[in-house]
């Protein structure tokens, strides 16, 4: 697998481009068709959670002199050794320690699993405390009663499972451990864990999105002009894109699963827009009225990657345990 070991950089965003607004002297670089230049290889490694922890309330952003404690905490704990953080777990453990700095945490995989602190990337931290933006408490929306059956009967399904009924192959891999089985690339393009770099390379007619994670690469479509996908479900879906000024609006479904718990029929919209010589803002919104009450919608900026600015092969088969 791709590892990089770096010292966790953790950064105070400004408002500005945290607002999403467009920087004072800036200009939109273009390619030569006139359209905003996405191109570039990106990191999706802020340390906002997905959701407000409940904690924080209707507070939507965090004070400077919090953050600055957030920051000192996970630069230390890179110093304590043990297991790896990822995802919400950064911010998470940050906010705990600032709540009660007397306390300890844990990581957020199992020790088994054997992912120490070489796993983790460079996170940076910025005031919001979650990246959820609408419904404004920053959480996502109530199940649907249809949601909460269809979870209750996937839940009872796997307890009323016999120990001595034999496996599905989905159900063998998904209790294997990630170094036996390798798993593709997912969207949205939220993940703040490892291998979280995208590589984005378009054209007049298509938008490549090679995903650090397995190598997988979305092939998008865009405009009239370019021939629809018709194809089976797939993980990543179909996509087809279309310019709405100088946002790049990318609508997918057909995918062969849900998204945080939604049904397959799911509909992800995602909004790609330069907001800064170094910053991309990648916002999306799920949509599934048999899920959720509402759509909900969240908002990541991205930043060049890190170190040397590339994207490693990635290399994960099966057997293979080397880092």
């Amino acid at each position: 697998m791709a590892v990089v070991v770096t010292a966790m950089a953790v950064a105070v965003t400004t408002p500005v481009v945290m607002a999403g607004q467009i920087q004072d002297g800036w200009m939109v670089p273009r390619t030569p068709d006139g359209q905003p230049d996405l191109g570039g290889i990106w990191a999706s490694d802020a340390a906002t959670p997905l959701q407000r922890p409940a904690v924080l309330g209707e507070r939507s952003t965090l004070t400077d002199e919090e953050v600055a404690a957030m920051q000192a905490h996970a630069t230390a704990s890179l110093e304590v050794g043990g297991d790896a953080v990822f995802g919400d777990s950064v911010f998470l453990q940050a906010l705990a320690a600032l709540e009660n700095p007397g306390g300890t945490s844990t990581g957020s995989r199992p020790p088994f699993w054997s992912y120490d602190q070489q796993w983790m990337i460079d996170r940076w931290f910025d005031n919001r405390t979650s990246l959820i933006v609408d419904p404004p408490n920053g959480r996502m929306p109530p199940r649907t009663p249809e949601a909460m059956q269809r979870a209750e009967r996937q839940r009872a399904a796997r307890d009323a499972s016999s120990p001595m009924r034999r496996q599905t192959v989905s159900e063998e891999l998904a209790s294997l451990d990630p170094g036996v089985v390798c798993r593709g690339g997912r969207i949205p393009m939220s993940g703040r864990g490892y291998n979280s770099n995208y590589q984005i390379l378009q054209t007049v007619d298509y938008m490549a999105i090679q995903m650090e994670m397995m190598h997988d690469t979305r092939l998008i479509p865009i405009g009239s002009g370019a021939p629809r996908q018709v194809v089976p479900r797939q993980d990543l879906g179909s996509s087809r894109g279309r310019w709405d000024g100088d946002t790049l609006v990318v609508e997918t479904t057909n995918l062969s699963q849900g998204l945080s718990g939604s049904s397959r029929d799911v509909r992800l919209t995602e909004r790609f827009t330069r907001v800064g010589p170094e910053r991309l803002q990648y916002e999306y919104t799920v949509t599934d009225p048999s899920t959720w009450a509402q759509s909900w919608t969240a908002r990541v900026f991205m930043r060049p990657t890190p170190g040397t600015g590339a994207i490693y092969e990635f290399a994960c088969h099966e057997g293979n345990y080397a880092a």
